[in-house]
């Protein structure tokens, strides 16, 4: 220790026989101190400050690569890069005028005989620099989407993917915080996401070239409410790869049906009534699309009928979809995938499934048998409040079965039965007095609804 103290005491005499006083620590900025090529020696701190405010309103030219040969330059501060004035300053401020005596007169020394240039420090703004590149992403995105099939003319046409780049936002303000650290950001190249990639490739359905079977319903495009959320249903479901041994559930593709998820009130099945609610109309889709996986040789895991026939397709032929409790499901029994297609014009919703065309049956012949009525029953109410006796029809049950035959394409075949029960409504008599009621007319016959 008296060792390091004496050779301090020598440098320090030195440093004052070869500079006078001019290397003593006075307040001002050390002797040799540049910052870009202003000479900062004997600077007050107050000067250093101003000079650095006049450097902050001088804007830096930034250019932007987007690829080898695409570029853009823009202004630093529109990418919020903006000088750091206070942490500059106090760079300035400390150099020469460190804690340790022997550092200091090191670099006071070295400031004196060789000079030393501070570089500016400069800082994000990540708000504004967000917002420049998600307007920037506007115009340099490119697209991207699956291969996908659509029906021209009766006949299945694939339509490439397209890999397209979209910024990856985050990662390109991260590296720019990391290049604005090192003082090297005057070029930079973006980052582009590889989060977004094709799912469904040329490859996945270029060899699905034949409609193993379709269906088609009608629904009523004046019901602007009930049609809107067909639409949302059936865009779901279009695009839908289901490779071999896959199911497919209705509820997991289409989604819970709330008004956040784009669905609009129209009127729902709840028992046995139409009531508003949200996501009226889904129940055509599941139908239809229950009537396509049966004419393309699916096997149907999960299938409700509804409480009540519907207008939209026969008795026995429908599927409803409730969401968290009915499903509706089928798997693909195929050594090859499926693709299903759903379009909608001229207020008919036709649903495809596409495959390879060893898949597709010989024949499929659906028919719907052994019906038999499920009687409802009367029943009668005393509400002396009423001034006069009403009646609620009810209508009778139903139960019938759904035969499907198919034969494959390799000559096997099997029948599958699907059974429908529709219940009962009774009938309800309101009366205001214990009289002695009329006979109820028994020929009311059940009802479709919408």
């Amino acid at each position: 220790m008296k060792i390091q103290r004496y050779c301090l005491v020598v440098l320090l005499t030195a440093m004052l026989c070869l500079t006078g006083c001019s290397m003593l620590p006075t307040g001002d900025i050390t002797r040799g101190v540049y910052y870009k090529s202003n000479d900062l020696s004997g600077y007050t701190r107050n000067e250093v400050y101003s000079l650095l405010q006049q450097e902050s309103t001088k804007d830096i030219t930034v250019t932007i690569k987007f690829n080898d040969t695409k570029m853009t330059t823009v202004k630093a501060s529109d990418l919020g890069i903006i000088l750091d004035v206070d942490a500059t300053a106090q760079s300035i401020y400390n150099y020469g005028y460190e804690d340790s005596l022997l550092t200091l007169i090191a670099h006071r020394t070295y400031a004196f005989t060789n000079g030393v240039t501070i570089d500016p420090i400069y800082k994000l703004d990540e708000v504004k620099g967000r917002t420049y590149l998600t307007e920037l992403a506007k115009q340099v995105d490119e697209p991207i989407h699956d291969a996908y099939l659509t029906i021209e003319n009766g006949v299945v046409k694939m339509i490439p993917s397209q890999q397209g780049k979209r910024i990856d936002i985050d990662a390109t303000l991260e590296f720019l915080k990391n290049e604005i650290q090192k003082n090297n950001f005057t070029s930079f190249s973006i980052v582009y996401t590889s989060n977004q990639m094709v799912k469904v490739t040329n490859e996945d359905v270029k060899p699905l070239t034949m409609i193993l079977g379709s269906y088609t319903t009608y629904y009523d495009g004046s019901n602007t409410t009930r049609t809107h959320n067909i639409e949302i249903a059936s865009q779901k479901i279009n695009g839908t790869l289901i490779k071999p041994g896959q199911v497919f559930s209705f509820n997991d593709v289409v989604g819970e049906r709330t008004a956040e998820a784009g669905f609009d009130d129209a009127p729902v099945m709840i028992d046995g009534k139409l009531v508003p609610g949200i996501g009226g109309g889904i129940c055509q889709v599941s139908s239809t699309l229950f009537n396509t996986a049966l004419l393309s040789g699916m096997d149907i895991v999960e299938r409700t009928p509804h409480f009540e026939p519907v207008s939209y397709i026969p008795d026995g032929r429908d599927a409803t979809v409730a969401w968290g409790y009915l499903d509706f499901q089928f798997k693909n029994p195929y050594n090859h995938s499926i693709y299903v297609i759903s379009i909608m014009e001229n207020n008919e919703l036709t649903i495809y499934i596409a495959g390879v065309p060893q898949d597709a049956p010989r024949s499929v012949s659906i028919t719907v048998g052994d019906s038999t009525e499920i009687p409802n029953k009367t029943i009668t109410r005393i509400d002396s409040s009423i001034n006069k006796d009403t009646t609620q029809e009810g209508h009778y049950g139903a139960k019938m079965n759904t035969y499907r035959h198919i034969i494959f394409n390799d000559g096997t075949s099997y029948t599958d039965t699907y059974e429908s029960i529709y219940d009962p409504v009774d009938t309800i008599i309101i009366r205001k007095s214990a009289e002695p009621p009329k006979k109820p007319s028994t020929d009311v016959k059940l009802t479709k609804q919408q």
